[in-house]
């Protein structure tokens, strides 16, 4: 024993200098240790940052298109529909195509609106064609090029839609003032006409731009002149335009033949 302690003795300062070293070495792997995982915190931060400014722009990408793979579907059961509905109305199986196609360029704050889609000639689309949504009448299609067309909306005062009462069956006419993008006004509805605020409005059968039944709108209010033969109804459009993404053009099988025999004179 007294051996040992004098070896220790002997070499004290060896054995203080390893004490020491151990000391230093375990301060060192603290120290690094809390450095690599403050790295590691700031670092995985900043890619959960990057992360999850990537995931919303592939989701935002995916939403929109999923938007347009529904806007195709809904325009392919939309022409089923019309083959299913022939079963009822023969004369109109197979009548209507309807041609799915995004906006990519909209006006709703001028006098005469107009709006452009990505489906031209080579999509089949053609002047005259309406354009709907599942909301309600847009408008008719103005100008056509190769691959877009230019659509004159509702909301141009250029625009005549024909229309219905669906209450009473009674016809009019639908004009835009210019003042308000959510109102129309219905003309030509004569005075002997029952009439309530809340009535639905939808195309009828006079027109051969629109199936018959498509919404236009509900009557927001009306008056009735002592000295005039015809209401002044202002009409709450079932469109909101300011939120139009995805439309659907009508092609209507039929309409050159019922143009062709309209148009020929009586003997």
């Amino acid at each position: 024993m007294r051996n040992l302690f004098a070896f220790l003795y002997r070499h004290h300062v060896f054995f203080v200098f390893i004490l020491l070293e151990i000391i230093a070495v375990g301060m060192l792997i603290q120290s690094h240790y809390y450095q690599a995982s403050r790295f590691a915190s700031t670092s995985n931060a900043w890619s959960g940052q990057i992360l999850e400014h990537f995931r919303n722009s592939t989701d935002y990408l995916s939403l929109k298109k999923m938007n347009h793979l529904l806007a195709e579907e809904n325009a392919l059961l939309k022409n089923r529909a019309q083959e299913s509905v022939g079963q009822i109305a023969p004369l109109k199986k197979g009548q209507y195509e309807y041609i799915s196609a995004k906006i990519i360029k909209n006006s709703y704050n001028k006098r005469n609106n107009y709006l452009t889609i990505n489906k031209g000639s080579v999509h089949g689309i053609e002047n005259g064609m309406g354009v709907c949504t599942k909301d309600g009448v847009v408008g008719i299609v103005r100008d056509v090029s190769k691959h877009f067309s230019t659509v004159m909306s509702v909301l141009n005062r250029n625009t005549v839609i024909s229309t219905r009462l669906s209450k009473s069956n009674h016809f009019g006419e639908l004009h835009w003032d210019g003042k308000s993008k959510d109102f129309a006004q219905l003309k030509s509805v004569e005075k002997y006409v029952p009439i309530s605020v809340g009535d639905s409005l939808v195309t009828n059968s006079y027109s051969s731009i629109f199936p018959e039944g498509i919404s236009i709108g509900t009557v927001n209010r009306f008056e009735r002149e002592e000295t005039a033969n015809f209401y002044a109804i202002e009409v709450n459009l079932s469109v909101d335009y300011t939120k139009l993404h995805f439309v659907y053009v009508i092609k209507d099988a039929l309409k050159a033949e019922r143009v062709q025999l309209e148009s020929k004179k009586s003997d």
